[in-house]
């Protein structure tokens, strides 16, 4: 199957090339005037250098890297970043060649304009192609996961659901068979050279702790010897506070914290610039006719005020008031008896007819664009959750208030991944808490315009977890 993956990767690379000189035909047709004036020379100058400086800067930005295992949002992402590149070079290159005595600015942006259009078509295309045969079952990875049954049973739900990661999980291996419920108990680790022997593998995964550093040993000795691909989840929760450097002193790798990326006050005064410019261009371009419809639907539909404010924690658990559209009938009650907080759910009566349709679209939270002009809030950053809901989850997920190092968004890394909405269980709750430390660990600016883009996507094709 390995083959079949790389055969995608190659048609990537390889789909380029026609992208580019279809583009450059169409600029040129549309170019009237430099019909029948610009030497053949020229053109084979300019179009040389137009495939040499595009796959140079696709290999500085790595576009064509395997990204079947995240969202197309990335890959737009990725795409834009490398047109940049492209613009950057390939001018220096019309400089250099003299080329800009045929080909002046308006002919430069209709080819980037129609190069970006091709390409985010050709990139769709064969995402798709793959999806198509990944779907039908006809080309997957068999995958062997080593690791206890929580796990195995929350990977064997993300790769049934996203079928087009090209996974198929033939089975767990555990020293217990206890609390396999959606992905298959087949064994024992002592028995692995068996179960390998009489099942077709193509890759293990591992997902134990870190105490059981002579038991990975063991198995990555098994499966080299079986010439297998191992994957390790490395247990490093306690590493979440800052990236990790792993480098060499001799032959001893070490693994060495960095500073986050958010601490240098440079990429901090890029963020609140792209959330000032932000924020103003929505209440410019969407909150100055959106909102007055808005709250006269609320009052008209119940009684109270048209916004809502809660209390939650921000950065260093500071306490700040987010503001919502009220989604629920006046003074209605958000606790139990016994003093635990309500989620919303499903068919929840205290949500108003109206409220059901803010919630499910998330306009419910376009108020909170004030927080962030405000300077509480950012864009994209871990949501707030209630304080309620912050104090429950104290008790049971690692390193939750790591979280509040940096302030809450409106949007975040977990939401675009499927977190979003209600925590049915614990377990929810820790990936939810890991996804935001990934963010905060990995910031730079274009993967918020990643999140910022897949978030609108979601928007428009709805999400069955809010309610």
């Amino acid at each position: 199957m390995k083959g079949i993956f790389n055969r995608y990767l190659i048609a990537k690379v390889v789909l380029d090339l026609p992208v580019l000189i279809l583009a450059y035909s169409f600029s040129f047709i549309v170019n009237l005037k430099f019909k029948n004036s610009v030497p053949n020379a020229e053109q084979l100058i300019f179009i040389a250098t137009s495939i040499f400086t595009w796959y140079l800067s696709a290999r500085i930005s790595k576009l064509n890297t395997d990204r079947r295992f995240n969202k197309f949002a990335e890959e737009i992402i990725f795409i834009t970043y490398t047109l940049v590149i492209f613009s950057i070079i390939q001018s220096s290159c019309i400089f250099f060649f003299k080329l800009f005595i045929y080909y002046n600015a308006q002919f430069f942006l209709t080819y980037i304009l129609t190069l970006y259009f091709l390409l985010f078509i050709a990139k769709y295309a064969v995402r798709k192609y793959l999806h198509a045969f990944t779907n039908k079952g006809k080309i997957f990875e068999r995958v062997l996961l080593i690791s206890a049954s929580e796990y195995a049973n929350h990977f064997h739900d993300v790769i049934s659901k996203h079928s087009f990661y090209g996974f198929q999980c033939i089975g767990a291996v555990n020293e217990s068979n206890e609390g396999f419920t959606n992905c298959p108990y087949i064994g024992k680790p002592n028995d692995l050279v068996n179960i390998l022997a009489t099942n077709l593998v193509d890759e293990v995964i591992i997902a134990l702790p870190q105490e059981k550093e002579k038991e990975i040993n063991d198995i990555i000795t098994i499966c080299n010897q079986s010439n297998l691909k191992v994957r390790i989840i490395p247990d490093f929760l306690h590493f979440s506070t800052s990236p990790m450097l792993i480098e060499n002193i001799g032959v001893i790798p070490v693994i060495s914290q960095q500073e986050l990326p958010l601490d240098e006050w440079v990429n901090q005064l890029v963020k609140r610039v792209f959330d000032i410019v932000f924020s103003l261009l929505f209440f410019i371009c969407i909150a100055s006719w959106l909102f007055p419809i808005i709250a006269i639907v609320i009052k008209i539909g119940s009684k109270g005020p048209v916004f809502y404010k809660q209390k939650r924690w921000g950065l260093n658990n500071t306490h700040i008031d987010v503001y919502k559209f009220r989604t629920m009938y006046f003074q209605v009650e958000t606790f139990t008896p016994d003093g635990k907080f309500i989620q919303t759910e499903e068919h929840d009566a205290r949500v108003t007819p109206f409220g059901k349709f803010l919630r499910k679209t998330s306009i419910d939270e376009f108020p909170q664009f004030y927080n962030v002009l405000k300077g509480d809030m950012s864009v994209v950053g871990p949501r707030p959750h209630s304080i309620p809901h912050n104090l429950e989850s104290l008790n049971f997920v690692v390193s939750y208030t790591l979280r509040h190092i940096i302030k809450p968004g409106i949007t975040g890394w977990a939401q675009v991944n499927g977190y979003r909405g209600i925590t049915k269980n614990h377990f929810e709750m820790q990936n939810r808490v890991n996804y935001d430390l990934y963010y905060i660990r990995k910031w730079n600016f274009w993967l918020d315009c990643q999140i910022v883009l897949q978030t609108i996507f979601n928007l428009l094709k709805g999400d069955d977890n809010v309610y």
